[in-house]
């Protein structure tokens, strides 16, 4: 038995009724199909392109020479998008004294992870943290999650394996996270460009204590800086590897804190040069400070070399 394919009756543009299997309305279905393939493809690498937004976790880092403590500062929406690669959001460098991974709350799935080193792991090693206990503000930063997440921070033990020592729980849509747009600390200069972000090492060399008439002296320091550690191995051979951006917020007065020498600025990073005071007798290595030496110690000078008499006279 001779058996019709099913047809669709459909009313037709002009009021009558046309077979929707007609070679006619075929056509128009593919090219409908042809069209609406096209403006898929165009918008899904736009969306696929678009990079998440970048949360900031600030913690302070607390201790001394034998134990550390951690504590929660706040968390901050970044302005920018997140300027990492999104093809290698675990690290497996196994480099770093710390490491640290952003673990999804509902599957235990490490989303984001990364070695790295902070000052306070220098510190901890000198003797100023043997005889005191001091604070550090240190900062994570990943994309934003997009469901509530575990921080997870871990440090290398004696054996050179991590060990976890402090975690915090972060839930992107609460609502004391920071969004406000923080004012804008002045033009990004750029030093060196290699290419895109997300596939280069970017290094940004923050200047402070410069004023905005000083801006041109910054920048010709951060070239020559720039020159110089481009010069020196290893990084001669991997400079294309590298982007070097500079900042340098203005001050309202030149230069930094000098507290050996008795000098005091508040420039817009807070940096100061922690020097001990040249002490007479130390020995021509602790002889540094900028304040004028007395004749008595001028022999002490590093650029001097003191025989026995006169380091006597230094005393």
């Amino acid at each position: 038995m001779k058996r019709e394919a099913a047809r669709d009756w459909r009313p037709a543009a002009g009021g009558g009724r046309r077979a929707a299997g007609s070679p006619r309305s075929a056509t128009c279905g593919l090219a409908l199909a042809a069209a609406l393939v096209v403006a898929f493809e165009s918008v899904v690498p736009a969306l696929a392109a678009e990079p998440p937004r970048t949360l900031r976790l600030d913690f302070f880092h607390t201790g001394t020479a034998t134990e550390e403590r951690f504590s929660l500062d706040r968390l901050v929406l970044e302005p920018l998008p997140w300027p990492g690669n999104p093809a290698r959001p675990s690290d497996d460098t196994n480099l770093g004294k710390y490491f640290f991974e952003v673990i999804d709350r509902a599957s235990n799935r490490v989303l984001y992870s990364r070695g790295f080193a902070s000052i306070y792991g220098e510190w901890e090693t000198t003797g100023e943290a043997r005889q005191i206990t001091r604070t550090f503000g240190e900062s994570l930063r990943f994309p934003v999650p997009p469901a509530p997440v575990q921080v997870i921070v871990k440090k290398r033990d004696q054996r050179n394996a991590f060990r976890e020592v402090w975690s915090a729980l972060v839930d992107p849509a609460d609502v004391f996270i920071d969004r406000s747009q923080a004012p804008s600390p002045g033009p990004l200069v750029r030093l060196l460009e290699n290419g895109d972000p997300s596939a280069k090492v970017d290094v940004l060399i923050l200047g402070d204590g410069y004023t905005v008439a000083e801006r041109p002296k910054f920048e010709k320091d951060a070239r020559r800086l720039v020159d110089i550690l481009f010069a020196t191995s290893p990084f001669k051979e991997r400079k294309t590897d590298f982007n070097v951006w500079g900042l340098s917020p203005a001050a309202a007065e030149s230069g930094i804190s000098r507290p050996s020498t008795g000098v005091w600025r508040r420039p817009p990073a807070g940096s100061l040069v922690k020097l001990p005071p040249c002490r007479r007798g130390a020995g021509r290595s602790r002889c540094r400070s900028r304040r004028p030496p007395a004749p008595r110690a001028s022999t002490c000078t590093p650029t001097t070399p003191a025989a026995p008499s006169q380091l006597s006279r230094c005393r």
